[in-house]
């Protein structure tokens, strides 16, 4: 969706095959989260700090690295939700008010926006197809939810068929 409204993506992941994924939907950057200067390559990458950082797996140390990558104004949007030991992160609030950054928590796409989403993809501008990863049986989908606390097995997104 980035990529179709004109931002440079800049994708971090641990898995080779997902920052290949990114990369064939347009991510000019792709880097692997398990180095310890993320946030630096960000910053190196955008030219002083993303725009918008957004963090969906819900861990503590990439809330901090995602804050870290921000330039001046930047937002950084939570969707990953934080559990256990990463519930309550350390934030650099100091970073933040230096910086006027914004923080932002998301559930997700309100419901009146979804007409314009709809008609981008059934105008061809997006494409979510292409985020599918595997479709698995209904039969399939209590042994796929137990595996979503370890590393995924395959890129994008697993849909459940009936």
């Amino acid at each position: 969706m980035a990529v179709s409204r004109g931002a440079r993506v800049v994708a971090v992941d641990v898995s080779a095959e997902a920052l290949a994924l990114a990369r064939s939907l347009g991510a000019t950057t792709t880097l692997d989260a398990r180095t310890d200067d993320v946030d630096e390559q960000i910053r190196a990458a955008t030219d002083g700090g993303a725009h918008v950082v957004v963090e969906a797996l819900g861990r503590a140390s990439l809330v901090r690295q995602g804050i870290a990558a921000l330039r001046p104004g930047g937002r950084h949007v939570q969707v990953g939700l934080l559990a256990g030991e990463d519930a309550t992160p350390h934030v650099d609030l100091g970073r933040v008010i230096a910086l006027e950054l914004e923080l932002l928590g998301s559930h997700g796409m309100s419901a009146h926006e979804y007409p314009a989403m709809l008609a981008e993809i059934a105008d061809g501008r997006l494409d979510p197809s292409a985020l599918v990863g595997r479709t698995i049986s209904l039969d399939e989908a209590p042994a796929a939810l137990a595996a979503m606390d370890r590393p995924a097995t395959s890129a994008g997104t697993t849909v459940v068929v009936l």
